[in-house]
């Protein structure tokens, strides 16, 4: 593990802080927090703080300022670019806001509740349906990941086409500064046009601006009608287009448009359960869902009137809508299933985002240069399309060493991030930055965004305490 750089008086002091049972300094138990889930990064620390509020957090924080000790705020730790695991240097200490975990508030007049950042996603999504209300954030973690975390990530998943990523979801915030000041900003309201808007430098910012405590966040009415169908389509150009006609003739009722490709078929077929459900074999499908809150709609009848037009135009070629719940969720298991299927091959993954009428475009540029800088890759493509987010993996072949591969394919990361650049698209959609993507960030954003980015960052955190050596 290696020596700790911290005074053992100062560790004493932030251990009374937090009181007894509300720390871990024995390495044998640190595995969880100081390795990320992939296996990329490995950090050592001293010391993992659990707080019970904020307070306690801010006592802490306070501490760790006055003797420039590096804060790392952790939330489920579900993060793909090491922004929520310490350095190797030992001078950092974790906080984990595991036991900051209770739904506070729901207010279901105002489609609001109020939670502590420790909660776990899927119990925030309990809650709410307990109250008859929908949190719609939705992702693979979400059994294990945090809402502090999703906010500080500003995270994405499977309904951003209809309500938006994790920062458009929140109304208010509590916040912990680096020098120990709370920020009490938990307003519960929709128009308030009283300056800053504050907390947006939280949202998205991977903890290196302060430790999100506490969040209002917004509720909406739950589905009374949803469709599900996987949609078969002659190429990739019709992607975009089919998502346009839905969009207009279902009145934009589409919650998700998500697309695979053949690869991710056939990589389902051959490591797990599940199988093609059409007896043809094509090319390219899209998954989609149409909710509303209305049960009178007819979404169903919507949607078939909108394959009509896009069979008649050549734009679909077959498509298979769910009958039932159980259904539904076996197409949507196909989707759910890709992260973990294509790990088990390996290769470069890439989150990519660009416009969703640039999509087709991106994807035939970026085969083109992965074809050429590495002839013996396979490329799966799989994601959000319907919000422009494509996770673009070029497959390691099998039998292939690690090693070989990635030294192989060197030059690759940096070529399908300019494609990316050439369509004014974003190296990093919605995984963020952390540790993985420093490089990628300070050469593809422009020098005016990355100096103010600078700028902030020194200005909230002149000790540079607050998640070191992440996204700036």
């Amino acid at each position: 593990m290696g020596d700790s750089n911290i005074p053992l008086d100062i560790l004493e002091g932030l251990k009374t802080i937090a009181g007894p049972n509300n720390y871990i300094d024995s390495p044998e138990q640190m595995t969880a927090y100081i390795n990320d889930i992939w296996g990329q990064y490995q950090g050592v620390t001293p010391l993992i703080l659990k707080p019970t509020n904020t307070e306690m957090v801010a006592s802490i924080v306070t501490l760790c300022n006055e003797h420039n000790i590096g804060v790392v705020p952790q939330g489920g730790n579900t993060g793909l670019v090491g922004g929520s695991v310490p350095s190797e240097s030992g001078a950092e200490i974790i906080i984990s806001m595991e036991r900051m975990n209770k739904v506070l508030d729901i207010d279901t007049i105002n489609y609001t509740m109020t939670v502590e950042a420790g909660c776990v996603l899927a119990e925030v999504q309990g809650a709410a349906l307990a109250a008859n209300r929908l949190f719609p954030l939705s992702l693979g973690a979400e059994g294990s990941c945090q809402i502090g975390g999703n906010l500080s990530t500003n995270a994405g998943g499977t309904a951003v086409l209809r309500y938006g990523n994790a920062k458009e979801l929140v109304l208010g915030l509590e916040v912990v500064l680096p020098n120990g000041n709370i920020v009490n900003a938990l307003r519960h309201l929709r128009k308030d046009n009283t300056g800053y808007d504050l907390k947006q430098l939280f949202l998205g910012s991977e903890g290196t601006l302060g430790i999100i405590t506490k969040a209002a966040l917004k509720l909406f009415p739950l589905p009374a009608d949803k469709v599900t169908s996987l949609i078969a389509l002659p190429s990739l150009e019709a992607a975009p287009k089919l998502l346009a006609t839905m969009r207009q003739v279902t009145g934009d009722n589409i919650t998700a448009f998500e697309y695979m490709d053949r690869v991710c078929v056939d990589m389902l077929e051959k490591h797990t359960d599940l199988s093609d459900p059409f007896a043809q074999a094509y090319d390219h499908f899209a998954l989609v869902e149409l909710t509303s809150s209305r049960r009178d709609t007819g979404l169903q009848n919507l949607l078939e009137k909108a394959l009509e037009v896009m069979i008649d135009n050549g734009n679909v070629v077959d498509a298979v809508i769910a009958s039932s719940e159980t259904q539904a969720a076996q197409l949507w298991k196909m989707r759910e299933m890709l992260a973990e299927v294509y790990r088990i091959q390996g290769g470069l993954s890439f989150d990519i985002s660009v416009p969703v009428s640039s999509m087709p475009a991106f994807i035939e540029q970026a085969n083109k240069v992965c074809n050429q800088a590495y002839k013996s890759g396979t490329v799966l493509t799989f994601g959000h399309i319907g919000d422009g987010n494509v996770h673009y993996i070029l497959l390691k072949p099998v039998g292939v060493c690690v090693d070989d591969f990635l030294l192989d394919t060197s030059d690759v990361s940096a070529l399908v991030f300019d494609v990316a650049a050439q369509f004014n698209g974003s190296f990093s959609a919605e995984h963020g930055v952390g540790q993985l993507k420093k490089h990628e960030l300070r050469h593809y954003k422009s020098k005016v965004e990355y100096s103010l980015m600078q700028t902030i960052k020194t200005a909230m955190d002149p000790n540079n305490i607050m998640n070191p050596n992440k996204v700036v």
